[in-house]
């Protein structure tokens, strides 16, 4: 099965002559200094949850590079990886005094690695260029470098955005990779790299990734979805894999807010008794891997490639929640919050958003809905009057755009202000007349909502943690009918409830 794997790597890279794994906390530097070694300039990243990889020609030598993502602690998944690789490169934030420690640590776990065994490492002490940034005698002697045995390493000063020290650290490692003392250690590693199985629930896990690691798909991306939608999949062989697949494909056909709309429900057709917490925490990582790391296939087994960890449908959720909040009855039935650290959050290309608006307008035949509408052409139609539909969802996203945006002082004024004018200017209000307390009623739900949900979420799948949002009665639990609606003093000004008290933070968080 390894063998597999990397017949499909040397295809995808075109069988380099040296594999290196580049590895350090997140925050260090490493994809900088991959992307100016092969780039020359500084590329704007975002964390790496998966990998990135590059091939690089150096000294006449072609090195593939892998940047692991630092965030997360390495899985035993990964131990695959290790195996062909022939140099490591430790990236470690010279400014980040804090950290050293944990740093060390990562780095003598990975020196006794069985698979890393006495390979070359290079360890790139960046960002030098700081004021207080520490130095290498310091580093050395705090990392305990000197005690490293049986292997070549080497201490790089550099910084890696303006490009210093960087070429003179791979130079290094070139050597150190066609020194004899390197190429007998690669021998032995050959001569000794044959499988023995045991049979533990640890390999047969592992071996089961591989499996969907090497799994070509004979169907396209299109044959595929329209099997799921038409409920063509074999709910027997529904597995982990399977389930990755249509988010990947439906992401990459529809977009993230189609997807949300359409999955959950789709889904009940395949898996029974199913957990709509963890759907939506597959969603969201699924997503964020697929913003976060290059795909040098554009298919799906190229991003499992780079992101094998998603494979590991057991440890990874685990990671986010504790076991007893993710199997719980509330979190299949609805999304329930990540009670151990919180999902990774999605960086949106804004050009990409205002190129579709820009497409979207030269067809007015496939004009979109105020549904589809992103959320800056959505206010942008809202404050002109252009939008060409109005609703209680309508109502809801535009209080949560100015909320989120312009915060509770300043949002509640756009809210009350852009209202009354839409109301009078806008040719679909059909005379609807102001009224201040239920405008206000709407925009404390809206807000006690914004602050119990997580940041930097559509609008979509904030509905869809606050799902009470959308039942249009629910002031009805807080006013009587005749008070809220009957009442002509509660149109000019706020009136109190008469049932219960509105809720705020502070009362909400006190019944939990």
């Amino acid at each position: 099965m390894t063998s597999r794997i990397r017949a499909m790597l040397n295809k995808l890279y075109h069988a380099p002559e040296y594999r290196v794994l580049t590895m350090g906390l997140d925050a260090s530097g490493k994809t900088t200094v991959l992307y100016m070694l092969k780039l020359g300039e500084i590329v704007c990243t975002i964390p790496t949850i998966g990998f990135n990889v590059e091939t690089i020609v150096h000294e006449n030598s072609s090195l593939t590079i892998w940047d692991v993502g630092g965030c997360d602690k390495i899985r035993p998944l990964l131990r695959h990886y290790f195996q062909n690789t022939q140099a490591l490169i430790m990236v470690i934030d010279a400014n980040d005094r804090e950290r050293l420690s944990e740093a060390n640590e990562e780095l003598w776990r990975i020196l006794c690695a069985e698979e890393l065994i006495n390979l070359p490492v290079l360890i790139f002490l960046n960002k030098v260029d700081l004021p207080n940034s520490m130095k290498s005698d310091y580093v050395i002697q705090k990392m305990n470098l000197n005690n490293i045995r049986n292997r070549q390493w080497h201490l790089q000063t550099c910084c890696a955005c303006a490009n210093v020290g960087l070429h003179e650290g791979l130079t290094w490692l070139v050597h150190a990779l066609k020194s004899p003392h390197t190429l007998g250690i690669m021998n032995k590693i050959k001569e000794s790299n044959v499988s023995t199985a045991e049979t533990t629930e640890t390999d047969h896990n592992e071996n089961k990734s591989l499996e969907w690691l090497s799994q070509i798909d004979a169907d396209t991306n299109e044959e595929f979805l329209e099997k799921f939608e038409t409920h063509q999949l074999s709910v027997d062989a529904f597995d982990h894999r399977t389930l990755l697949r249509i988010i990947w494909v439906n992401l990459t056909i529809y977009g993230r807010q189609k997807t949300v709309k359409v999955l959950f429900d789709r889904f009940k057709s395949y898996i029974n008794d199913m957990n709509e917490t963890l759907i939506y925490f597959w969603l969201q990582i699924v997503h964020y891997a697929f913003e976060a790391t290059k795909n040098p296939t554009n298919d799906f087994t190229g991003f499992l490639l780079m992101n094998p960890q998603l494979l590991n449908e057991t440890e990874v959720p685990l990671s986010y929640y504790k076991k007893d909040t993710l199997f719980s009855s509330q979190a299949k039935i609805t999304i329930v919050l990540p009670d151990l650290k919180q999902l990774p959050s999605i960086v949106r290309a804004s050009s990409a958003s205002t190129n579709k608006i820009v497409e979207k307008k030269i067809d007015s035949a496939l004009e979109p809905t105020v549904d589809e509408l992103d959320d800056d052409e959505f206010l942008k139609q809202f404050e002109t009057n252009a939008l060409k539909s109005w609703s209680h969802k309508t109502h809801l996203r535009m209080a949560w755009l100015y909320l989120i945006r312009d915060g509770r002082r300043a949002g509640v004024n756009k809210i009350f202000d852009g209202i009354k004018n839409f109301i009078q200017n806008s040719p679909i209000a059909r005379k609807t007349t102001f009224h201040f307390t239920m405008t206000y009623f709407w925009i404390q739900m809206v807000d006690l909502a914004i602050a119990q949900s997580p940041k930097q979420i559509s609008f979509e799948e904030y509905l869809r943690l606050n799902p009470h949002l959308l039942n249009g009665g629910l002031f009805l639990e807080y006013y009587k009918k005749d008070t809220m609606l009957n009442n002509p003093i509660a149109r000019q000004e706020m009136v109190l409830p008469d049932i219960k008290p509105l809720p705020t933070l502070v009362t909400a968080n006190s019944k939990k």
